[in-house]
């Protein structure tokens, strides 16, 4: 399954009417994002755990490859993944229950991919993995 198709969901329930929908909405897109991005780091060499802290994984190497857009991309994961604590688990908070912030998650999820998409060959690819790698090193016991 390709990962993106969350985001293609969750847009389409970005435009409903319920809290219930705003919410998922805000669930799938941050799905999106985290398994593109574990994809684009397998796809380096990296090894994401498959439990909770896979998500620490994926944030953590991203904004340690030494590319600027890529950290950026991994701060807003980890700020995305907040996101959908709330959404998921926190229904007193109302914060995610309008068309309008939803939507904006859309956007930023969106903008996301397309940053990995642009650092996924060449030589900017090679001197990410280069660097992630180098991370790596550096924190293995």
């Amino acid at each position: 399954m390709d990962p993106r198709d969350f985001l293609e969901v969750a847009k389409k329930l970005s435009q409903g009417g319920t809290a219930a929908e705003y919410r998922t909405a805000v669930s799938r897109a941050y799905y999106a994002i985290y398994h593109v991005s574990a994809d684009f780091l397998t796809g380096l060499g990296c090894t994401i755990n498959d439990g909770p802290s896979g998500h620490g994984d994926v944030y953590r190497n991203l904004s340690n490859c030494c590319d600027s857009e890529l950290a950026s991309v991994g701060s807003q994961l980890h700020d995305l993944h907040g996101k959908r604590i709330i959404a998921d688990y926190r229904l007193n908070n109302t914060k995610y229950d309008n068309q309008k912030t939803t939507q904006a998650v859309m956007m930023q999820s969106e903008r996301m991919i397309q940053a990995l998409d642009r650092c996924g060959s060449g030589a900017r690819r090679d001197e990410i993995a280069k660097a992630v790698k180098e991370y790596l090193r550096k924190i293995s016991p």
